[in-house]
């Protein structure tokens, strides 16, 4: 069973490894069209809605996407309803233990009278397709009486999923037989109006929960390193190293050493939740400077999709400016080494 929790709410983080659904805030696009599939690799059955800045219905004062620009929408009717469904990065491992969240927003629009029970995710061998059977096994869900609604601001589901093994597709959606019984009217007099529920969908993740085992796993190292730290305070213009932050050789692949200096920094940040930030991506002077601007945006990128993986609301940005303002020569390996770095910028508090 999912937990249905406000998005302001805290609660102790459970163990994590990576997030095994592709493009799980929806950022990633090919084209402008308006139809899920749009956001590769996801699919969906029925006309599932995709967005890329807040439609015209969506006028709340907290419109638009979770975090980034994208998000998606399901449309739910006596009988008709939609899912939407991705290919997950790996196959889960029999009897392991998974951690499920989602953030979901009601449209609040005149059309919209109802709201719904049930909202979940299901994990499937095989791909979705219409008329397919629900086993519960396979299924986490949320059911909340008095139907999902919150105050109009995101809401987080969550929850665990113990895999039987083999697991291959997310399919997020209502998985309710009979969807009208699933129905909580807005307006309880109202007896003639057409029955419609409307939810944005944001920020999907499906992560594998460490175990003692996989702690003991781990090496301590024989020297303990001082913990890395960012600002208590910070002032608007000012720029900060993210230190000790490396990837792969030309790559925008981080290396392990790397998530301890990341996780600080969601740290600080969600100790500044409302300051803005820019993410700068740099370079040294070695090989071409198209490739290098080419790979420091692209580094950029991977630390603000890292940080909106892990729920920073801090309002974002990113650039890449390859071998430009360095600091340090390019005339020696460590100089070098100096230069090829990535830095944020406070825009405002």
């Amino acid at each position: 069973m999912l937990l249905l929790c406000a998005v302001g709410s805290f609660a102790q983080a459970p163990k994590k490894g990576k997030n095994l659904i592709p493009n799980p805030g929806f950022e990633d696009h090919k084209g402008k069209g308006a139809d899920i599939k749009t956001a590769t690799p996801w699919k969906g059955a029925g006309t599932v809605d995709y967005f890329l800045k807040p439609e015209k219905r969506d006028t709340s004062r907290f419109k638009g996407a979770r975090t980034g620009s994208a998000y998606a929408g399901l449309r739910f009717q006596s009988d008709y309803k939609e899912y939407m469904y991705v290919k997950l990065l790996e196959p889960l491992e029999k009897d392991r233990v998974y951690h499920f969240k989602m953030y979901v927003r009601l449209l609040e629009a005149s059309n919209v009278t109802v709201t719904i029970k049930q909202l979940g995710a299901y994990f499937s061998d095989v791909e979705f397709k219409i008329g397919m059977e629900f086993d519960e096994s396979g299924l986490v869900d949320t059911t909340y009486n008095k139907g999902i609604s919150g105050s109009l601001n995101w809401i987080l589901i969550q929850g665990d999923y113990t895999a039987h093994g083999g697991e291959k597709y997310a399919i997020i959606g209502n998985f309710r037989t009979k969807m009208k019984d699933d129905f909580v009217k807005k307006n309880k007099w109202s007896l003639f109006e057409f029955k419609e529920a409307y939810y944005y969908i944001d920020d999907v993740s499906l992560r594998k929960k460490l175990t003692a085992a996989d702690t003991a796993k781990i090496k301590t190292p024989a020297v303990k390193e001082p913990p890395i730290t960012y600002p208590e305070t910070y002032t608007v213009g000012e720029t900060v190293l993210i230190d000790k932050i490396q990837f792969e050789n030309n790559s925008a692949q981080f290396l392990k050493i790397s998530y301890k200096s990341l996780d600080a920094l969601v740290n600080a940040l969600n100790n500044h939740p409302f300051m803005e930030i820019q993410i700068i991506g740099y370079t040294d002077n070695v090989g071409n400077e198209a490739v290098n601007r080419k790979l420091s945006k692209d580094r950029a990128k991977a630390v603000y999709d890292y940080l909106l993986e892990q729920g920073v609301i801090n309002p974002l940005t990113y650039k890449g400016v390859g071998p430009a303002n360095p600091v340090a020569p390019n005339d020696t390996e460590e100089n070098r080494a100096k230069n090829r770095r990535v830095e944020f910028v406070i825009i405002s508090q």
